[in-house]
């Protein structure tokens, strides 16, 4: 893996790990979460159609599914918090997907991560979850909080293997790809987002929007770049590399808790840390 790809992907994880936050720290994660997809749709739209080139006519069907899969993540996340706490759901859901990737990228995406990949990345998801998972939390965990949070988990692993597999074949195939698989995945997972959150919250929105829409349209840039990091790592590296790299955001959101949230970041978290970090640097020297 390149300096270029890595630090590409660790600058999406301190992203990522941003407008977790906001979302984490608002009193309605719904609303907070269709604001997000909202103006990161309707801004996507207009990037998409005053400055780029527009997709070929089989790319539709893409960047259509890649953006219902979105939008699944989005709508599985926000029920899996509304049912168990972000400590529990968290750490199943993130350490989840790279395992699921490695399994599949193989026969997928055609990526065959070698001996010393695949010990990094288990050493992350290790450090993931030790750094996430408080003692007990996933005993005390009901059925239902523990099943949407694996669901989610392979949600995030079938996004990441198609959005691969997509990005790859529509690159070489019309100029900025990038940026135009990016635009229009987000346009198309708005508009589930927003319907679920109309349904979920119809006679609040406006007034959330009032006090809340720069946090959202703040929010929704942080997300669009995110990805858009992440997309270009998944053309130029092996997508269960990235995956499980991208996972270092457990790290930087824990920093985020700490200086910006309040919250403690105790002992038992810092060997978890290192972990992490280490696993990171060991898929840099891998690639």
């Amino acid at each position: 893996m390149s300096t270029g790809v890595v630090l590409a992907v660790l600058l999406a994880a301190l992203l990522h790990a941003s407008w977790n936050a906001l979302v984490k720290g608002d009193s309605d994660r719904w609303l907070t979460s269709g604001m997000i997809g909202g103006f990161g749709g309707v801004g996507a739209l207009l990037v998409a159609l005053v400055f780029l080139p527009l997709p070929q006519a089989h790319h539709w069907p893409w960047l259509i599914g890649s953006g219902a899969l979105h939008a699944t993540y989005f709508i599985l996340l926000v029920n899996a918090y509304a049912h168990g706490d972000l400590g529990k759901v968290y750490p199943i859901a993130r350490g989840s997907a790279p395992l699921i990737i490695v399994a599949l990228s193989a026969p997928i995406v055609g990526d065959i991560p070698d001996l010393w990949e695949i010990i990094a990345i288990l050493v992350i998801v290790s450090g993931v979850v030790a750094l996430s998972l408080e003692p007990g939390q996933v005993r005390t965990a009901n059925f239902t909080t523990i099943g949407l949070a694996l669901l989610t988990g392979a949600c995030i692993a079938a996004y990441s293997l198609f959005d691969a597999v997509a990005i790859r074949t529509i690159g070489p195939e019309i100029e900025t790809a990038t940026l135009v698989y990016l635009c229009w995945l987000m346009v198309f997972a708005a508009i589930p987002i927003v319907a679920a959150t109309y349904w979920a919250r119809r006679g609040h929105i406006l007034i959330h929007l009032r006090a809340h829409a720069v946090q959202g349209i703040g929010g929704a840039f942080i997300a669009i770049a995110s990805y858009g990091l992440i997309l270009y790592a998944f053309a130029n590296a092996s997508v269960a590399s990235v995956a499980a790299l991208r996972e270092t955001g457990v790290v930087f959101a824990a920093l985020i808790g700490v200086l910006v949230l309040g919250e403690q970041f105790g002992k038992r978290r810092i060997p978890a840390a290192i972990m992490v970090a280490s696993g990171a640097a060991a898929l840099k020297l891998a690639g």
